[in-house]
């Protein structure tokens, strides 16, 4: 190998040359350094000679200027550009190039559109723009401004003009999209140009009843493809934003589906997977394939495979928004399911392109982390990294109205970024959501400072999924642990580790409490990932017929709604969808993971025992609390022979129907036999909430296996409070 070389910026005065050389060593070599063709002052301070191999440094006179076009002249060996991408990395980048501009991407007047990128070491920027049907495109420089901001100003009137930016790195020419376009072609191949004046969409935010705490909430998980991709329902618009509104849609067999079923269960959140742009479906056919989409590729553009006609880029936009305003109207919140700890592809995103080195996260060795299991953990620290986040964040709820968020593998992302979401969030909507997965996953960021549930006690901004109430209702999630038994499975070893999850895993009972208010605790035992209840059950327990199976689901829907926290539910476990026993179904395919319809006319009483469940705990607002105290005093256990439980709540501040709520669980396959020392309303049985459907009071009653009846007193009643 002879005459290669290649040139790096080390230090704010410093170049390493690196000359691979088999035969000479060159003691005095001939170097020139250019910034746009004018030599730029230098000493040699310091030589290496290596086996075939010969380095040297050179001390500037000044401070490097960024935004130059650097080149290295060796005499007999060429040119080189000088690669500055290590400077990312340098003391006081980030102060040097902190831009907090409010002003990125295009925005668009009828008069002129102003475009801003951020790429401070670039040494130059150039904007490819067309109409959107036109392949005549046009070519014009950015200026360079402060603290690494490349813009420029379009006269006339840009409204869907599709652009892209060449930017020069290093020497090295690459074409990207807009980190903080707003619009896009399919696929993101272009960026577009957006008029949001275009969209004239009421949110209906004064529709919402007020939530004072998260508390209140009662999420249902699903996909915008998942839950309307079902082809035995006659939707117009099967897998998109707009086919979540259609009404009057129904199954062959007559069941309501889509909108009209969601708005019947009573939730207050309705959590959607990935809604913005994603990478692995083929928008242009997107039957072809299937991606829950937690691979974003674009933070600040609906995803297009939702959209109905992908040539529009407005139809996107448009249709997201009316998804917002078509279930507020029913009192209904939105929260988007956010991926800010990782792209798609590091290599391939527009970040690497525009800053390279920069925007993700790496170990000491220089190479990027894989918190993620992605490859390419952000580095959310950064403040223009952590500046992308927020501003996307804020983004969609200025724009789209996104009522909460869930945010996929928070415990990657440092605390302050989310603090910063969670504070200025509510500063444009004061009852605005924020909860994610907190594991305490590894990254190139020391535990104490990232958001994860470990440090649930120094955090009063995000709640996170309880794991831990997941794995001792139900049992284990993985294939490892499938065959475990949770206590609602029978498993008596877990019932004072149930009732530890139950009162929100926020008192010292059994196990040290994990959050500082029940808040904090999303109660859930199923969710996207993993395999569903009802495969649990059936590979748990294959002893036991469908019929049995339901029944314990029924039960363990019941224990999400009553304890304290969050109750989080997955599409369809109301009524027990299978996935087929497909762990990790994230790719597998429509028939894997769509909502089947047909299943809600042929169970329809578990469909009216979940609405039944959601009303009940809507009425029942101690259920609502949060302060581990006030969950002491309102909570009672008694255990029962066989590991079966009596559960005791009492209302302290009088603001429900009941003056005393029992709750009776059996757990085995026998019948528990109760005598009660005064009569008691039956609240709940195996059919529903029996408020205001019938008056039964009973002294005597049977609680059938597998099964959980609440019984008590209403306020009204006559007679001493008696347990």
């Amino acid at each position: 190998m002879i005459g290669q070389f290649s040139a790096s910026l080390i230090a704010y005065r410093r170049i390493r040359i690196v000359l691979n050389n088999d035969k000479y060593r060159e003691e005095e070599p001939k170097i020139v350094l250019y910034a746009n063709n004018e030599e730029i002052k230098f000493t040699i301070s310091n030589k290496i000679f290596q086996f075939r191999t010969n380095i040297y440094e050179l001390d500037l006179e000044e401070d490097f200027k960024f935004g130059l076009n650097y080149l290295v002249h060796i005499r007999h060996y060429g040119f080189a550009p000088l690669n500055v991408s290590m400077a990312t990395g340098f003391p006081g980048f980030d102060k040097l190039f902190n831009y907090q501009g409010n002003d990125l991407g295009a925005y668009y007047t009828k008069t002129a559109t102003t475009f801003k990128l951020w790429a401070p070491l670039a040494s130059r920027v150039v904007i490819r723009y067309s109409r959107l049907k036109s392949e005549k495109w046009q070519f014009l420089m950015l200026e360079r401004g402060e603290m690494g901001v490349f813009s420029i100003t379009l006269k006339g009137n840009y409204e869907k003009f599709r652009y892209r930016y060449i930017v020069i790195n290093n020497g090295v020419e690459t074409e990207t999209t807009d980190p903080y376009a707003f619009g896009s072609t399919p696929n993101g191949v272009d960026s577009v140009v957006i008029n949001f004046n275009h969209f004239k969409v009421d949110f209906h935010d004064h529709l919402l009843s007020p939530i004072t705490s998260p508390t209140e909430m009662i999420i249902y998980e699903t996909s915008v493809r998942d839950m309307t991709s079902d082809d035995r329902v006659n939707f117009k618009y099967p897998g998109t934003f707009y086919g979540m509104i259609e009404e009057k849609r129904q199954s062959k067999n007559g069941a309501k589906a889509g909108f009209d079923y969601i708005k019947d269960l009573g939730i207050t959140h309705l959590q959607l997977l990935p809604i913005y742009d994603f990478k692995t479906v083929d928008e242009t056919d997107k039957w072809s394939s299937y991606n829950w989409g937690y691979d974003p590729q674009q933070y600040f553009v609906p995803e297009g495979s939702y959209a109905r006609k992908i040539d529009d880029p407005y139809s996107r936009i448009n249709d997201l928004m009316l998804l917002v305003s078509k279930y507020h109207q029913s009192g209904i919140r939105i929260s988007m399911d956010v991926v800010f700890n990782h792209v798609y592809e590091a290599s391939m995103s527009s970040f690497e392109a525009v800053v390279p080195n920069y925007y993700f996260r790496k170990d000491e060795q220089g190479k990027i982390v894989q918190g993620s299991g992605c490859g390419n953990d952000l580095a959310t620290e950064r403040p223009m990294v952590r500046k992308l986040i927020v501003d996307a964040a804020l983004f969609f709820i200025k724009t789209y109205h996104i009522d909460a968020y869930r945010f996929d593998l928070v415990g990657l992302i440092d605390q302050k970024t989310i603090q910063i979401i969670s504070e200025k969030a509510k500063l444009i909507r004061p009852d605005f959501m924020m909860y994610g997965e907190g594991w305490n996953m590894h990254t190139a960021l020391p535990s104490k400072e990232l958001t994860n549930m470990d440090n649930a006690f120094n955090i009063d901004y995000i709640g996170f999924f309880n794991d831990s109430f997941r794995e001792i209702v139900k049992g284990g999630s993985f294939e490892s642990t499938i065959m475990d038994k949770g206590y609602m499975l029978g498993n008596a070893v877990y019932r004072d580790g149930f009732k530890f999850a139950l009162k929100g895993s926020v008192t010292n009972h059994t196990f040290t409490p994990k959050f500082q208010g029940a808040w904090q605790s999303i109660n859930y035992v199923e969710c996207h990932d993993n395999g569903t209840l009802i495969d649990k059950l059936s590979v748990a327990q294959p002893e036991n017929d469908l019929a049995t199976h339901l029944k314990k689901l029924q039960a363990i829907n019941a224990v999400v709604m009553l304890a304290f926290g969050v109750p989080f539910f997955h599409r369809g476990q109301e009524i027990g969808i299978s996935k087929y026993g497909d762990m990790n179904s994230y790719k597998s395919s429509d028939k894997v993971n769509q909502f089947a319809y047909t299943l809600v006319g042929k169970r329809p009483g578990l469909v009216n025992y979940f609405k039944d469940l959601v009303r009940l705990r809507k009425d029942c607002k101690f259920l609502h609390l949060s302060k581990p105290e006030l969950i002491e005093k309102s909570i009672n256990f008694i255990d029962l022979a066989n590991g079966n439980l009596l559960i005791q709540y009492l209302d302290t501040k009088n603001n429900s129907p009941y003056r005393l709520f029992n709750v009776y669980i059996n757990i085995t396959n026998s019948p528990l036999f109760i005598e009660l020392e005064q009569p008691q309303k039956v609240i709940l049985n195996q059919t529903g909430y029996i408020e205001g459907k019938t008056n039964d009071y009973v002294q005597n009653m049977m609680v059938p296996k597998y099964a959980l009846i609440i019984v008590g007193l209403r306020n009204e009643d006559k007679g001493s409070l008696v347990n």
